[in-house]
């Protein structure tokens, strides 16, 4: 009866927000015509906050790829099964070593102000997010930690000169059509970690080295789109970029992206007609309201949803792997999937790494789960473990769970404390502005239990177990330890099925043996889209590609 009356009350919103459409949809003009089909010539689509830069060197978050993915032609880009599509680089070879990338690049690719990009600018892009250092480029690791000469530039956080990384560093223009990379020693995975957009294009006359100021400012970029106003804290239009070479297979002239950091606002926004995609949205809610309906877009995605224990610094009680354990075998999975209330988005994760990720032969998840799940629930044993550590109905353990301010978010963490509840421990939630909340937990480790997510970076196990690694430096680690470092070095040095087992072994460690985290799920991206929305596609990160979209008028 619940679940129906959520219905019913949906409904009744979708029909309140319907009748609103004439006096707020929008006003935009009508573009081409396919047929019988008429396509608008704006696309208007919501992204869930402000982009922290547009300086593809800079940007971390998945809102600045909504928009970069529409302003650059990378070298490589992700198909949305995760294999690699060759974009600017149009064919490869990598010598006997399997140390040496040869790329050659397409002709046919130009800047909007129609220069024509060439090898050197993709290599000025490279070098000068190596440059810019950890602090600044997060991602500039995928360099430095795997291209030959690059590990002595910007680990620390310290800055340099491209000129002082040239000859010294194995990235290098051949000729403007031909750029070698020479790696360390053989990554099966680096054509994977060239769709970072530490890998995109560009030139030294409007992006100066150790500047990401310039990126607020109107400047060329070699996409399907380039910029025609930019206002991160509310709207960045784009305009089609004639020289882009399949700019004859773009037929919406202009996209605009609209700052909506509520999901709320996005769906009423996407009820009234004034945007056309919503990318950040409440499932529970959208997927009872549109179930069924051509509007609802469920796309697969590589995406882990956890509980991030703090067993270095903020409580001692976190400290005992039995108490870690024991939290695990405490949370029985279907009762957070249940309340989440989104039929196929989300699914109960029994190890770190989420389905989607190549293992020895097949999804590296779904091996592990056939052999032995390394989590479960069972209040029993979570109990004696309890016990054991010194706790029991008499003696509770007071515990503070972290997290940000979200629909999804405040549903986990009322879950987890009422399931918690049944092994003695106490747990207070506490919900804080996301940047606060990012800090407290990443930054300064001072959370005790804190919420976690992560989509994948890069089509490897690894985007996911190095976040463990104590050499990451994605902030202060609240977790892990030297033999589970020692793990994933030793995998580093092999290669096909050994080095696939030596990665399960490494999870096996981090989960099941030594607790330091507690997997609770995995889960699809979901949005909104006007019907008879065609030409967009989502990669396993969760993050759209506009490049060809067509949108019914």
């Amino acid at each position: 009866m619940k679940k129906i009356m959520k219905k019913l009350a949906l409904v009744l919103i979708s029909v309140l927000m319907a009748l609103s459409l004439t006096a707020c949809g929008s006003d935009e003009g009508t573009g081409t015509t396919d047929g019988e089909v008429t396509y608008k010539d704006t696309f208007t689509y919501a992204i869930g906050g402000e982009p922290n830069y547009l300086d593809p060197a800079v940007a971390t978050d998945s809102v600045a790829s909504y928009i970069l993915n529409q302003t650059y032609y990378p070298l490589f880009s992700f198909a949305e099964d995760g294999s690699i599509v060759n974009e600017a680089c149009t064919e490869y070879e990598l010598d006997d070593t399997q140390t040496v990338y040869t790329l050659h690049l397409t002709e046919d690719n130009y800047w909007s102000d129609g220069q024509q990009v060439v090898a050197g600018d993709y290599v000025y892009g490279m070098l000068r997010s190596l440059g810019l250092g950890s602090a600044d480029s997060h991602y500039s690791y995928f360099i430095r930690n795997y291209v030959k000469g690059a590990s002595q530039f910007g680990a620390d956080g310290s800055t340099a000169k491209i000129a002082d990384m040239e000859g010294v560093v194995g990235i290098e223009a051949l000729d403007d059509f031909t750029i070698q990379i020479t790696l360390e020693k053989p990554c099966s995975f680096f054509l994977s970690l060239m769709t970072s957009s530490v890998f995109y294009p560009l030139r030294s006359d409007y992006a100066p080295e150790l500047d990401y100021t310039w990126a607020g400012e109107l400047h060329p970029t070699n996409g399907a789109y380039t910029y025609s106003s930019i206002d991160n804290k509310t709207e960045i239009d784009m305009v089609k970029n004639e020289y882009f070479p399949m700019a004859d297979q773009v037929t919406t002239p202009n996209l605009r992206a609209v700052v909506m950091a509520d999901p709320e606002a996005q769906l009423m926004a996407f009820q009234t007609g004034e945007i056309d995609f919503a990318s950040n949205v409440e499932p529970s809610t959208v997927v009872n309201l549109y179930e069924g309906q051509p509007e609802l877009l469920i796309s697969s995605s590589v995406i882990n949803y956890y509980m991030q224990m703090n067993s270095y610094r903020a409580s001692d009680a976190l400290k005992d792997v039995r108490v870690r354990r024991a939290i695990q075998l405490g949370i029985d999975r279907n009762n957070i999937i249940t309340a989440l209330d989104a039929e196929g988005v989300y699914y109960e994760l029994l190890g770190y790494v989420p389905k989607g990720m190549p293992g020895v032969d097949g999804d590296f998840r779904q091996e592990q789960d056939d052999e032995r799940p390394l989590v479960y629930t069972d209040k029993d044993e979570a109990r004696a473990l309890m016990e054991q550590a010194g706790y029991s109905e008499t003696n509770r353990l007071q515990l503070t769970y972290s997290t940000n301010q979200a629909a999804m978010h405040d549903t986990v963490s009322a879950v987890i404390a009422e399931e918690l509840k049944a092994i003695y421990i106490d747990v207070s939630i506490e919900n804080k502005e996301l940047r606060v909340f990012f800090d407290e937990r990443d930054q300064q480790g001072i959370t005790e239990l804190a919420r976690g997510s992560m989509s994948a970076d890069y089509m490897d196990p690894t985007t996911f177990l190095e976040m463990a690694n104590s050499k990451n430096q994605y902030g202060n680690q609240t977790w892990g330890d030297a033999t589970y470092d020692a793990m994933l070095a030793e995998a580093d040095l092999l290669t096909g099925t050994e080095r696939m087992e030596k990665l399960h072994e490494a999870e096996d460690y981090l989960v099941e043996e030594m607790a330091y985290t507690c997997p609770l799920f995995g889960y699809s991206n979901v949005a909104l889209g006007k019907a008879g929305l065609e030409g967009y596609s989502c990669n396993p990160q969760g993050s759209y590609t506009f490049a060809f979209i067509k949108v019914p008028a």
